[in-house]
């Protein structure tokens, strides 16, 4: 809404000026001569900049990532609930006699070893509620991870386009600054020959008076339309990350 005023202030402007088609012409041509969008980097290689500076993004890229993890937890979580064990004695030990061990009921002997024994077990202790819920758990840790990749993905299309919108804006606030600026060279002009002529008696007081006031207006819009422009390049770099020279 300033912006649209601020225009609509300066076409009155250039609509009390005796040269406004020469201006007009002179407007345009600087305009061609100065387009802004050829000074700056692609629109693509900002939005890329702005998707790899942005804190937020990075914090929902964690989130998503954080969800995905969980996910593959509660898959393996199972694993838990299975033991193993291991064992490693050395020792003399009685055996069995190799008849003993094929069965004689006669042969009562054993004998005593020095060597090393090794000990493996494997056990298995599975809850009926993991069984029942662990399908149910795992769904409901995929649902948070998809709405975590949704909510990168909305991050994303909303900083683009948030980047987008900055760009057109900077572009629309030169154009304006650029016009501004043409428009105060111009009145710079009438100003000296408004004095002259004030001088010499061609205009009176009053007509003398219009022209100044008309000046000081265009000056102190053209002094608004360079804010606005510094602070439209300081936001995009902001936004990008991308220190661009214009």
């Amino acid at each position: 809404m300033k912006i649209r005023k601020i225009l609509i202030l300066l076409l009155l402007i250039l609509g009390n000026v005796g040269s406004a088609q020469s201006i007009n012409e002179f407007i345009v041509k600087g305009l061609k001569d100065n387009d802004i969008s050829k000074k700056l980097p692609p629109l693509d290689t900002l939005i890329a900049r702005a998707k790899a500076h942005s804190p937020f993004l990075k914090v929902t890229l964690n989130e998503q990532q954080y969800r995905d993890g969980v996910v593959s937890f509660e898959q393996r979580a199972w694993l838990q609930y299975i033991n193993l064990e291991a064992g490693y004695n050395y020792g003399v030990f009685d055996n069995l006699s190799n008849s003993q061990i094929a069965g004689d009921p006669q042969s009562q002997a054993l004998f005593s070893t020095e060597q090393s024994r090794y000990q493996v077990g494997v056990s298995l202790r599975l809850p009926l509620s993991a069984i029942i819920n662990r399908r149910a758990n795992i769904l409901s840790k995929k649902g948070e991870a998809k709405k975590a990749r949704f909510e990168t993905e909305v991050a994303e299309m909303e900083l683009a386009q948030k980047v987008v919108s900055m760009y057109n804006d900077l572009l629309k606030i030169h154009r304006m600054f650029f016009i501004s600026s043409s428009i105060v060279d111009n009145f710079r002009v009438q100003s000296l020959r408004a004095e002259k002529d004030f001088a010499n008696g061609t205009i009176n007081v009053t007509e003398y008076t219009r022209l100044q006031q008309m000046m000081n207006q265009a000056t102190m819009n053209y002094e608004l339309l360079r804010s606005d422009f510094v602070a439209a390049v300081m936001a995009l770099r902001g936004i990008s990350g991308y220190d661009f020279e214009i």
